[in-house]
């Protein structure tokens, strides 16, 4: 197998909300969106080794590893406080692991007999497609393992090659449109939503496009305009894309996102109504 690894920020051996069945989640690290509402915010960067985690930790579980550039985790004193995720002014985390597709096939091998797919989350997966490509090739050609499906949750800020390369050995891709103007989307993001506009036609043009989400954000994407073009825009794909309207949470986000409010009951049922209107059949999560 390649030497490439990649960096992975955790895996979930068993979830069953990260597409159909039972599904082993492999998160990778980084982000090319900076997400107001992430809950995740530790995947987004990467480690520069500023020591600032190291200084904090309560229980002394954390040093620098400077000939190896990394930070060395002891797990059996880590309390698993957080504080080193809250304290990270990288948005990063000291828990991040290389890994090589052999080690990630062989956790896959591990639970093969319990899960029906995978799917391949982040931080932004689609910043590591040439792992991805040999990882996915390696599932495909494995006897024990190539009947599980594969599919990216993906917030389609990618160029269309980086797709090319893998559609032919996923089942699909779960993907978000923060909001349809390029204003509001900067405003929600930090970055355009251009490349974000052409994956969503491109991959259901593929028969790829398996779910679109919007999440509802007061204040930013939750007037009338914006969710007539949300509208507009998951009608103008395939009718068997499912169309998800997701409520943000306050959960996780990080200390300077504080303003921001939860959607009330009336601001979904207001969305739901629109939605409707546009003969769409939405799943609220």
């Amino acid at each position: 197998m390649s030497k490439l690894q990649a960096n992975i920020s955790g895996i979930i051996k068993s979830s069953v909300i990260d597409g159909p069945g039972n599904r082993m989640v492999i998160f990778f690290q980084e982000c090319n969106l900076n997400c107001m509402y992430c809950h995740n915010s530790h995947t987004i960067g990467l480690c520069n080794l500023c020591g600032t985690c190291v200084h904090t930790c309560p229980s002394n579980s954390l040093k620098i590893d400077s000939k190896n550039k990394r930070i060395i985790h002891n797990e059996n004193s880590c309390t698993r406080c957080d504080e080193c995720l809250k304290v990270c002014p990288e948005n990063s985390s000291p828990f991040y692991k290389q890994m090589s597709v052999e080690d990630i096939i062989s956790e896959i091998l591990e639970g093969k007999d319990f899960i029906s797919g995978i799917t391949v989350s982040g931080g932004e997966v689609m910043l590591h497609a040439p792992f991805l490509s040999l990882l996915f090739q390696e599932i495909r050609s494995n006897s024990e393992l190539k009947h599980l499906s594969i599919l990216i949750d993906s917030n389609g800020n990618i160029d269309q090659e980086k797709w090319n390369s893998l559609l032919p050995y996923i089942d699909g891709v779960m993907l978000d449109i923060k909001a349809y103007s390029a204003n509001t989307h900067k405003k929600i993001t930090g970055y355009s939503n251009e490349k974000i506009l052409k994956s969503i036609h491109y991959l259901d043009n593929k028969s790829k496009l398996k779910e679109l989400r919007f999440v509802l954000v007061p204040d930013y994407n939750n007037h009338e305009m914006e969710i007539r073009e949300i509208a507009k825009l998951m009608k103008s794909v395939s009718p068997s894309v499912q169309k998800s309207l997701i409520k943000m949470r306050k959960h996780g986000i990080r200390k300077e996102f504080a303003h921001l409010i939860e959607p009330r009951e009336e601001e979904i049922e207001y969305a739901k109504n629109i939605f409707s209107q546009a003969k769409l059949d939405i799943l609220v999560i």
